[in-house]
Order: C-alpha cells, then structure tokens, then sequence
C-alpha cells in the first residue's frame, strides 16, 4: 500500500466508492459526459498519494482507479464508443515511439552506474516494461479514451461547462481554506498530502482542498476561467446564471488563489477567448505548441529567456522570482546529466537524477518536460508532448471543415486551452492530471474527425420516359 498510517478509513472508502459512482454515471449519461463527468470528481474529490499497489500492474490511486473503472464501466453500457479510435499518421508513429522507447531506454543502460560510493543498479527489459506501463496508465490511456468518446464540437461544449461548473461548486471549499487555512485534506482523510509551508504565500494562504497543492488547484482554474469565456462568447448561461457573472467570478476565485501563472493563463486565456478570432486563437495556440516543442533546444542552447522572466517575475514578487531562478538553475544541472544520455534517457533507479554539487544533494525535478527528457531521452520528450500537440498543428484542416463560425471559434478555443495546458508542464508536472489528458484526448478526437471534407455526392439526373407516340391528327 502508498497510504500513510495516519490516514483514515475515508481515504480507501473514497476509492471504493468511486467505482460504483462510475458505473452509476455511465448508466445515465452519455459515455463521454460520465467519463469526463467521473474523472473531474476523482481529480478535485478523492485522496492524494493513497492507493493500493498491483503486483506488475500499476496503483490503484485517484490517478488510476477512476481511469479503469470508466473504461470498464464504457465497455458494459456503451461498447460501440470504443471502437471510434481512428489511429493513423503521426498519432500512430508517436504512440509507436512510446511503446518501443522504453525498451531503448533500458537497452542503452545496461550497465551499472557510479556515483561516487553509490553504485546504482543497471536496467533489464522488465524495466522497460515498468517504464511503458507507467506511461499507458498516466498519458496514453486517458489520451485515447478522450479520443475515442469524443467527436463532435458540441461535445467539446459539455466538457468545458462540467469544467466550469465543477469549480462553481468547488470555489465554496476554496473559499473557506483561502481564510481558515488548507486543512480539508487533513480533517477529511487524516493527513496533509504535501508541504504546508508551501501553501503560504503573502500572508495567506493557498487554496488545496483534496487537490494536493495549492499551485495545481490554481491552474486548474485558470482553465475553468477560459473555460467560462468561451460560454459567455457564446452567450450560454451555466445553470441560469449569467456567464459574465461566472467569469469574472472564477477571474477572482483565481487571483485569491495567488499563483502568478495562473492569473496569466487566466487572463490572457479569458481575454483571448472572448475577443480574438479563430484564426488569431489558433495561431497563438501553435506558437505556444511550438515553443513548448522547441524548449530543450532552447534551453540547451542557452537562447529562452530565463533572465528577462526571472526579473518580470522580480516585478511581481521576490518569491516568485526566486523560486523562478531556483527552477532554471535546477533544469541547468539535470540539462547537462542528460546529456550523457540523450536519445533515450537515464532510466529510473536515480540514474535520471543529479548527486552531489553546490547547489543540493540532488537537483529538483518539477518540471514535465525534464523528468521526461531525463528518464527517457529526447525520444521519451518527443513521444509525449508530440503525441499531445499533434492535433494542434492538425487543427487549421478541420477549422476549414467545421461551417459553423461559432463552432470553428470554439475549436480554436480549445486549442488554445491545451496549448496553455501543456506550456504549463514546461515548469510544472502537469497540473491538470488525468483529467487535462482526456482533454487533450477529446480535442484530439474533434480534430481527427474533421479532417477530411464530407462533399455531397451530386444527385444523377433522371431519365425521363419518352410519352407514347400519338400520331398528329389529319386535318
């Protein structure tokens, strides 16, 4: 077992409880309104880091238990949902790369590495298999999943009003750790999940309420906030209220929660959203996908501007810019490891990991990107973030195809929201989860059934049948 002594019996009754809830939903919505519907209260409901450890398998946690228990509950109420995967082109060699790059990883770490004293231990081919396994469960699974439930814009609508009218529900829990302190987590299940002096921050306090840490639970609804936006544009209110009201409501919710990247992504996002075109919105959303894509090179050739954001951040709060500048020193010491081995990565067992020098025993791993980069090499990095920006770069085909200028802004909304999602696991380790996977998956699948034109075949005229003959009459 992952859970801590301390814990209560709430935490392993909540992850029971999840699945008849699953199941529950799928037999009274549709199959991807429950699947989005059952992972959003996993992801904001149940226990961190409590779970069961399956032998060869994986954990069974918040993570994992609702993932499987909506797959299973799927193939009993609406099995012919599984079948809309559509793989081909550049999905299919990304999800191939997946699969045979952890059997690389482990193939080129063979042998025994030294640090100092410590001598740690070589990979076998079960490790690749750990490696892939751990990958299907928190990336490709819930990638696909989205992909196959998820065809049509209006459904890409759903998501972002559950989204948003989670966090309405949500923001209440907030609130009151915003002004008493973060303690749900501690007085619901019986322990706090991570540091509390983390969740100070100018004088108050972060909201975390069953998230884990105030700076996921913040950007999280930051997406809900662009979320919001969208509505409003297109003039749908949320649960009668009015989608201004919404938004500029959840536009607070976020600043109370004091996390600058989450006012930016919310802002901007908001802003966007309501007032840019399609055309603009995607564009963007494709300079931030490549950014994101090109950020190892960036960053090895010393040419992102690490400086001028370290003082932006300065302007806005010194702890922000430290903990900015301890980012960037940190992907400078795990950037030159890597390079020992950067195809396929170092592998687990601390080999992906930096001993010894000034700065700490190990450097911080807290970005997505460098854990990849590390663990799995180039290779792993583009595998994973390519697989998940891919439909981005697809998208202009079927923006052309979609006739509806408000469905088109729509797509392109969401574009832009994957794009902020996925920007944010460059300094972060994907905030959003399993939940902004299936999304991703979601958009993924939109994108994919669009893109080919659907012409009306012209109609063949028909023949018509000569009228008898009549001789003239005789005069």
């Amino acid at each position: 077992m992952t859970e801590g002594t301390s814990a209560y019996l709430t935490a392993p009754a909540a992850l029971i409880l999840m699945v008849p809830i699953t199941f529950a939903l799928f037999s009274s919505l549709s199959a991807h309104r429950a699947a989005f519907l059952s992972l959003l209260i996993a992801a904001l409901a149940l226990p961190v880091g409590y779970g069961w450890v399956v032998p060869g398998l994986t954990t069974l946690d918040k993570a994992t238990l609702p993932l499987l228990s909506a797959i299973a509950a799927c193939m009993f109420t609406a099995p012919a949902e599984l079948r809309h995967l559509r793989l081909g082109g550049g999905t299919l060699v990304l999800l191939v790369a997946l699969l045979v790059g952890p059997f690389l990883t482990a193939f080129t770490n063979g042998d025994a590495y030294s640090v100092g004293e410590v001598v740690l231990q070589p990979l076998t081919s079960w490790d690749g298999v750990a490696m892939f396994r751990e990958t299907a469960f928190s990336l490709i699974l819930p990638f696909l999943f989205g992909r196959m439930l998820v065809r049509h814009v209006s459904q890409l609508e759903y998501l972002l009003r559950a989204l948003v009218v989670g966090f309405l529900v949500y923001s209440v829990p907030m609130l009151w750790e915003i002004r008493m302190s973060p303690q749900l987590h501690n007085s619901v299940y019986g322990y706090f999940p991570h540091s509390f002096l983390q969740q100070m921050r100018d004088g108050g306090f972060r909201p975390v309420v069953f998230v884990g840490h105030g700076l996921p639970l913040a950007i999280i609804t930051s997406f809900a906030v662009l979320a919001s936006a969208v509505l409003w544009r297109r003039n749908r209110r949320i649960r009668g209220l009015p989608p201004a009201l919404v938004t500029f409501y959840l536009g607070a919710l976020v600043a109370l929660c004091k996390t600058l990247s989450a006012t930016l992504y919310a802002g901007v996002g908001a802003t966007m959203a309501f007032f840019c075109s399609a055309k603009t919105q995607l564009r963007t959303a494709v300079v931030i996908a490549s950014i994101v894509l090109a950020y190892p090179i960036l960053r090895t050739f010393d040419l992102f501007p690490t400086s001028l954001l370290t003082q932006l951040s300065d302007s806005a709060s010194a702890e922000r810019s430290e903990s900015l500048a301890f980012r960037f020193r940190n992907e400078d010491l795990l950037l030159d490891h890597a390079r020992g081995h950067w195809m396929f990565g170092w592998g687990g067992y601390g080999r992906d990991r930096v001993f010894g020098g000034e700065e700490a025993e190990s450097a911080v791993t807290d970005g997505l990107w460098i854990i990849l980069l590390c663990q799995t090499g180039a290779a792993g990095f583009l595998g994973v973030f390519g697989l998940m920006l891919l439909p981005i770069f697809q998208c202009p085909r079927a923006l052309r195809n979609l006739t509806s200028p408000a469905d088109r802004r729509l797509l392109a909304s969401f574009a832009l929201l994957i794009a902020l999602n996925w920007a944010d696991s460059l300094p972060n380790a994907l905030s959003g989860g399993v939940l902004m996977v299936f999304a991703t998956g979601a958009f993924s699948g939109v994108v994919a059934a669009n893109q080919v034109t659907h012409k009306k075949r012209p109609e063949k005229k028909k023949v018509g049948v000569p009228p008898p003959y009549e001789p003239m009459p005789v005069r």
